[in-house]
């Protein structure tokens, strides 16, 4: 029961696991390399059009407006980039076009990944971390609750290496 609810609740992540796989075999079919043009067409209507807009209903009931827009054009970024690199190289229209975009965005999305896992770093390893203010903040419960069980066991072998028992 727990399963079947854990997956009602995150059905987009399965969706999008699935999507994935589906344009890694759709870019190996021999039909596929023949027309690339095609195949970029139909990447980039998955991963540029309905990707970022499936994902946005989907985060429209859990956190807000702004949140919900920015992480649906995150995705999308992200869609675009792997779309390709689901290419052969030089091939389609739009994509080769767009390729500039991933080396001016790549510091950016790594500057925010690395301040966000900083801040919820120095939360779960604050003296008393609460579950509950990460979860309303918009993170998967299942993530919280691996990020503060590992930052508990790593505060344990920090102080037994160094002898402190505070």
């Amino acid at each position: 029961m727990k399963t079947i609810r854990f997956v009602w609740e995150h059905w987009f992540y399965l969706l999008l696991a699935l999507g994935a796989m589906a344009a890694w075999q759709l870019s190996l079919m021999p039909e596929a390399i023949a027309d690339p043009i095609t195949m970029e067409r139909v990447f980039l209507i998955d991963f540029a059009l309905l990707l970022p807009v499936i994902y946005f209903l989907y985060l429209r009931s859990r956190t807000t407006l702004k949140a919900a827009l920015l992480r649906s054009f995150a995705i999308g970024a992200a869609g675009v980039a792997y779309a390709a690199w689901l290419m052969p190289e030089g091939a389609g229209d739009i994509l080769p076009f767009l390729a500039w975009l991933r080396w001016t965005a790549l510091p950016l999305v790594i500057f925010i990944e690395l301040a966000a896992f900083v801040a919820v770093m120095r939360y779960v390893w604050s003296s008393d971390p609460q579950e509950e203010e990460l979860i309303r903040q918009g993170m998967p419960p299942i993530l919280v609750k691996l990020l503060i069980a590992e930052a508990r066991f790593w505060k344990r072998v920090f102080r037994f290496v160094t002898g402190r028992r505070d």
